[in-house]
């Protein structure tokens, strides 16, 4: 596999070298216990279900601008009360505390996507400035780079919160780059996500690796280079 060559490098943090799944999944089984939650749902395994559908499609939504982050944290917990047809649904203190302590709970969670850190130390060695660009929020995403131990491999952390703008629009690519004084030819994203990760960056002129762990299909333009586990990239970069 032929190497590819960069002066700036991005990565995308949840699910990527962060483990969203598996830190989401710790964090709701918490606040489940904490919140008293089995008295609206069957078990945690209803409210697992119901809770990471409504969250999958919502981003999916925020990513586009379809909804507000607001309405995104709001709606990811009154849906799944809705579902299991728990008048909590309506009860916005309520939904808003449930919010914030899994926000709080999710952000101390430790877990890496395997391969995170050998690959971190392997670019670090090689003279890579890295960068996170995330659309995840302000409050708790540099919080993940501290609990998870892998804040000091990055020079900055670019959040769409900070403009207002979401991956996969061109826009935030070119803030991150007048950010950090590269060019788009100059530059390559590992992503997790195809859609805002890959497409987004391919759409402002970067090149684009994608990190296909599910080793879902590519319908649309193909990326750069592809790989299943992120110790492949060290046969790219």
């Amino acid at each position: 596999m032929s190497g590819l060559m960069c002066k700036t490098l991005f990565i995308d943090l949840d699910d990527t070298i962060w483990d969203f799944q598996a830190n989401s999944k710790l964090s709701l089984r918490q606040v489940y216990d904490e919140f008293s939650l089995g008295r609206a749902f069957t078990g945690y395994e209803q409210f697992e279900k119901l809770y990471m559908t409504a969250n999958h499609e919502l981003w999916e939504e925020y990513h586009h601008n379809r909804v507000t982050k607001d309405f995104l944290i709001v709606e990811r917990f009154a849906r799944p009360f809705r579902e299991a047809g728990s008048a909590l649904s309506g009860d916005m203190d309520f939904i808003m505390a449930l919010n914030h302590r899994y926000l709080d709970v999710l952000a101390q969670q430790k877990t890496l996507v395997p391969g995170a850190i050998d690959l971190l130390d392997y670019l670090t060695a090689k003279g890579y400035p890295l960068y996170i660009l995330s659309n995840g929020f302000a409050e708790v995403q540099a919080r993940k780079l501290q609990s998870g131990g892998i804040d000091r491999y990055f020079k900055r952390l670019i959040l769409s919160d900070e403009i207002g703008i979401t991956k996969p629009d061109r826009r935030l690519f070119d803030y991150a780059l007048q950010v950090v004084g590269s060019t788009a030819a100059d530059t390559v994203i590992v992503g997790d996500n195809y859609d805002a990760d890959i497409l987004g960056a391919m759409n402002a002129g970067w090149r684009a690796i994608y990190f296909n762990r599910d080793n879902l299909p590519v319908t649309g333009p193909q990326p750069d280079y592809m790989v299943t586990e992120l110790s492949q990239l060290k046969a790219i970069l």
